[in-house]
């Protein structure tokens, strides 16, 4: 994909795919994987995950029925450890019954605290998660902090596993699409370098042809032949 001016990012972005680059934050970023989400009241997220060196986020963009004034979001997200997290007064231990709680559809905390905020419950979604690897449910819990800037989405999947995610929201504008990595440099030097071995044979032809012509000279003008 090549980044233009002319660029719709709103249309654009949702093509990425893994292998495709984009560039944010004055960082270039490799898309990994792709998948999507979604529920039986309409809600859908598409995410993608982003690689550079040794850090990796996810970006989401999300469609939200509930919310029609502002019906697509997209989000900068980074997951962070169960253990990041208490409840609303610090200390308390929450993490070890969150999953139990989550898939017995037990009521929700109405506050919870991570990375030095305090978050308010605000919706809960039942869906299913769909990539290359095939379809799994997963039930989410979603957090706001008071100005809403910040989100603490809470994910318990059906084997068990229980993921946590610190979210920002961004705008499609702040991503520029980067070209993919060609390889015509290899291709240019195996032929650069083919040039230089034939060039070197007619090279080495020339030198040979003269030297019999040479040696044919010297031969005549002696009389030996």
């Amino acid at each position: 994909m090549k980044y233009s001016t002319d660029t719709d990012y709103i249309s654009f972005l949702p093509r990425l795919r893994a292998g495709d680059r984009v560039t944010y934050g004055g960082t270039q970023w490799e898309i990994k994987d792709f998948s999507t989400y979604d529920d039986a009241n309409g809600y859908e997220m598409m995410e993608w995950l982003l690689q550079s060196n040794s850090s990796s986020y996810y970006l989401l963009r999300e469609v939200d029925p509930d919310n029609p004034e502002t019906n697509v979001n997209w989000y900068l997200s980074e997951e962070i450890g169960v253990n990041r997290i208490s409840g609303e007064h610090v200390g308390d231990n929450v993490q070890f019954a969150l999953w139990e709680s989550m898939y017995a559809h037990q009521e929700p905390y109405p506050k919870l605290r991570a990375l030095g905020r305090l978050y308010y419950f605000e919706s809960q979604t039942e869906g299913t998660y769909k990539s290359e690897e095939g379809e799994e449910s997963r039930t989410t819990w979603d957090y706001w902090d008071e100005p809403h800037l910040w989100n603490l989405a809470i994910e318990a999947w059906q084997d068990r596993e229980l993921h946590v995610y610190s979210t920002k929201k961004v705008s499609p504008e702040d991503f520029a699409i980067a070209e993919k990595s060609a390889k015509p440099q290899s291709f240019v030097a195996s032929t650069s370098s083919k040039r230089n071995v034939i060039k070197k044979d007619r090279t080495w032809e020339w030198v040979c042809a003269w030297g019999l012509v040479i040696v044919g000279f010297i031969l005549m003008t002696s009389g030996d032949w």
